[in-house]
């Protein structure tokens, strides 16, 4: 059985998150020009992938999803809203809440935003088939279990 050294471990640990963190700030940012060439801002890109198609939303609890204020969510849904990606309706059992929907010319951006987002980078062409299947099987591992 292999001997760990804790010290070296948590250095290991430490160069890997570092080179990933890098790696996926880069990606961030190639995400969201690709995604601004469809007209989408930042804050609505986070409303397009917090917004589960079919199911509406109370404002206050977007706000707590999105970790914001109210205000916030108010200037994001009346921005989709006005290009048709959203809707506000009553909630179903209590009137005086307001959910946001996405309407079907939202699920339709959304549908086209995550096929931008899910592009794979340019530097996974650059990794072999064996690092590939590795890749692979680490990043399983890594995956939350709530997602």
């Amino acid at each position: 059985m292999e001997q760990r050294d804790p010290e070296q471990d948590g250095g290991l640990r430490s160069e890997i998150w570092e080179a990933l963190y890098d790696f996926f700030l880069a990606e961030h940012e190639r995400n969201l020009e690709s995604v601004a060439e469809l007209g989408v801002s930042p804050g609505d890109l986070k409303a397009l992938m917090r917004l589960v198609p079919g199911q509406g939303e109370p404002m206050r609890a977007l706000a707590d999803m999105w970790r914001c204020d109210a205000s916030t969510v108010t200037w994001i849904v009346d921005r989709l809203e006005k290009h048709g990606y959203v809707e506000r309706q009553a909630h179903p059992t209590d009137r005086r809440v307001k959910v946001v929907v996405l309407s079907g010319h939202g699920e339709d951006l959304r549908a086209r935003v995550l096929r931008q987002l899910h592009r794979p980078p340019a530097a996974l062409s650059e990794l072999s088939q064996a690092d590939l299947r590795v890749l692979r099987r680490l990043s399983a591992r890594l995956k939350p279990e709530d997602g």
